[in-house]
């Protein structure tokens, strides 16, 4: 099978596209023809040698857990699903091979969803890990209530297009850092105040906006003290949740009784199914999408980590 994948950690120039043997589904898994991939930052760390600590790698490695496409094997155990069935789904493992930016995939039948008729295959691989990870993190974890304010960093990117809908939708007031050429798309998409992180001090403009702190705030950032600040900035008994690095280690979030956690996403597929019900009814926005082909898995890379893209990166990798 067609295949991006790297033999070595390194820049995004170690992936390469090849002929790799087709993965034979595990018991409890599905085998899926893959029509599209989603792009995720975390592709890229795992390339780059980040987070070996708690994934593991069997190369050559095949990145990617976004996937939308057709069942055409299934497992021993696997009872719920049939071949020829259109599904999404996420393909997490804390160890790592077998990834979604191929022409075929294996993926636990827990972690998947029945792809609605009326949504592309493109438009599906786009929500698995964003759509999971941040329902998990503002209705799960943070309870997030009516009235209650929230800051979704970098709210044009993957994670922010579709936390941003979803926190509307559960009442809050939402708060995002974008660059100003992203006011219009985070602004379209609900956010009620938007800041140009690129222009001025974010933590000072929401000191002055929010002078008690914010009850919820999705930490994405990476660096440049965002955890402290994140810190600083939430109300006394408020959440902080972190996407990609684990909480600081500072006396004031026992002190002021803040709840925070590094919030691994969790595979779903009836969790899955329920989300994807509300993007068929138009309940959410399916983010904003570049469509890329599999042979540019270089350049997705780059762009994922430019940090510059809105919504969501997505390789086509055949038309079912």
């Amino acid at each position: 099978m067609k295949a991006a994948f790297y033999a070595t950690h390194g820049a995004p120039e170690v992936l390469q596209i090849g002929e790799l043997p087709i993965p034979v589904p595990g018991d409890d898994q599905v085998l899926v023809q893959v029509a599209a991939a989603g792009v995720n930052p975390i592709d890229r760390r795992l390339r780059g040698g980040e987070l070996q600590e708690y994934i593991t790698r069997t190369f050559p490695v095949v990145p990617g857990w976004d996937l939308a496409g057709r069942i055409v094997a299934t497992g021993k155990n696997v009872s719920d699903w049939k071949i020829g069935d259109d599904i999404l789904g996420l393909a997490f493992s804390w160890s790592v091979q077998h990834g979604t930016y191929a022409e075929y995939a294996p993926i636990d039948a827990s972690a998947i969803a029945a792809k609605p008729a009326k949504m592309s295959f493109i438009e599906a691989a786009a929500l698995p890990l964003v759509s999971l990870t941040a329902w998990q993190a503002l209705a799960e974890y943070a309870n997030l209530q009516p009235g209650q304010t929230v800051l979704i960093q970098a709210g044009a990117g993957g994670l922010g297009s579709v936390a941003i809908p979803m926190a509307k939708r559960l009442g809050a007031i939402v708060y995002t850092t974008a660059r100003h050429k992203s006011f219009n798309y985070v602004r379209s998409l609900g956010a009620d105040h938007v800041i140009d992180y690129s222009a001025s001090d974010y933590e000072q403009e929401l000191r002055a906006q929010e002078p008690d702190g914010l009850d919820v705030i999705l930490e994405s950032l990476l660096g440049d003290g965002s955890a402290e600040a994140a810190i600083r900035l939430a109300k006394t008994g408020g959440v902080v949740v972190y996407m990609n690095n684990e909480p600081p280690d500072l006396p004031e979030i026992a002190a002021r009784n803040i709840k925070t956690a590094f919030l691994h996403h969790r595979p779903d597929g009836e969790m899955l199914a329920e989300l994807v019900a509300l993007y068929a009814r138009g309940t959410f926005r399916i983010p904003r999408i570049r469509i890329m082909d599999l042979d540019a898995a270089q350049e997705a890379h780059r762009l994922s980590e430019s940090g510059q893209t809105q919504g969501k990166l997505v390789l086509k990798i055949r038309d079912l």
